[in-house]
């Protein structure tokens, strides 16, 4: 793979470099573009390096790093990287580069985890292009070896994040702690990954399950891991990073919420994977459950039908969406979205971290629930 000149490394380009971004965009979203495309030179720099060193070993090998790269690549706004930046800068953390560096170890745990999620759940599209274990199922021709090798990518990935924590040039002790919590954030998404899968086969699923389940999968890496971790490297006490935890927690499942309604109500092309999965897989989401709670008894024989059913039609998914609106479950969720936000945004406000990272993060948390992808 032939490795491509970048005009912004190490620092090259300012925040407020707005002459690069089309006219007509917020400051919160210009912000997000520029740190996107610091963060990315980063990630793909890093990935190429560790290419280099498969060199040796086969030809095959170097082909599955080069699927790595182009999967780790692809899409996503980065916003796991940019909550670390954050979490940093709002407790007076000064190193913008070296943050900024360290970063993409929440890249490249996310490309993890996204990895091996599709194997679970069988999902043939991710972020716009096939899911790992199909792209490589398909080049090999065989649906073990992409699998095989995507429990194997996805492995690296993680241990290439933990990496990244280790060489950074933070001090070493708030080094061990970042660590530490990039290994527990781990542990906990593997256990709420477990308890997903569980309550997949339970007839009956409570919201207050559902909610623990969201705090262990989604939450620990998605927000409470980022935060946290970048607070430690910026040598926060342990009151701001007790803070930053609980904050991540709200706005992990608010995000979670959103992800939901927007699988089962959002647009395959701008979500870059598949619509109605959730209703195939019979997934327990907040809109299945209120539904559930609150259908009439000929609703109920139309959910208990086509909920986790692998051959529906386009009709038999329009009228699982017909139902979650009519009993007022889409509603619902959006609301304990909104609920969870506005916690958190109080939470947030109360803390009085930095002001300008407290802005991004309170604007980021509105982002979190009106987002469109």
């Amino acid at each position: 793979m032939k490795k491509t000149k970048s005009n912004h490394r190490q620092g090259g380009v300012s925040l407020c470099a707005k002459s690069k971004i089309k006219n007509g965009n917020t400051s919160f979203e210009l912000e997000v573009k520029e740190y996107k495309l610091r963060i990315e030179d980063f990630l793909k720099s890093y990935l190429e390096g560790e290419r280099k060193k498969l060199a040796s070993i086969s030809s095959v090998s170097l082909q599955i790093m080069d699927f790595v790269i182009e999967f780790c690549m692809r899409g996503g706004k980065r916003l796991r990287a940019i909550l670390l930046i954050k979490g940093y800068e709002a407790v007076g953390g000064k190193k913008e580069t070296d943050i900024i560096h360290t970063s993409i170890c929440m890249e490249l745990m996310e490309a993890f985890l996204l990895i091996h999620d599709d194997i679970i759940d069988n999902d043939p599209i991710r972020r716009g292009g096939p899911s790992f274990h199909k792209l490589v199922g398909n080049w090999r021709k065989s649906d073990t070896f992409g699998v095989s090798a995507g429990i194997m990518a996805g492995d690296m990935l993680s241990n290439l994040g933990a990496n990244v924590v280790l060489s950074s040039k933070f001090r070493e002790e708030y080094k061990i702690g970042a660590l530490k919590e990039y290994n527990d954030s781990l542990l906990s998404c593997f256990q709420g990954e477990l308890y997903d899968v569980i309550l997949e086969n339970e007839n009956k699923v409570s919201e207050e399950q559902l909610l623990k389940m969201i705090g262990l999968k989604t939450s620990s890496y998605t927000t409470v891991a980022p935060l946290v971790m970048g607070a430690m490297l910026g040598g926060a006490n342990i009151k701001k990073i007790k803070i930053f935890r609980e904050f991540g927690i709200l706005l992990g499942a608010a995000f979670q919420i959103t992800d939901d309604i927007l699988g089962s109500f959002g647009e395959e092309k701008k979500l870059g994977k598949p619509v109605n999965s959730d209703i195939r897989q019979g997934k327990k989401t907040l809109l299945s459950i209120y539904a559930g709670d609150n259908a009439s008894s000929s609703e109920l024989k139309i959910l208990k039908r086509n909920l986790g059913n692998k051959n529906l039609t386009e009709k038999d998914f329009d009228d699982v969406r017909e139902i979650f609106i009519k009993t007022g479950a889409l509603d619902y969720a959006k609301n304990k979205a909104r609920g969870h936000i506005s916690k958190a945004k109080n939470l947030l406000i109360s803390a009085k971290f930095k002001s300008k990272p407290t802005k991004f993060l309170l604007e980021l948390s509105d982002f979190m629930i009106t987002r469109k992808l």
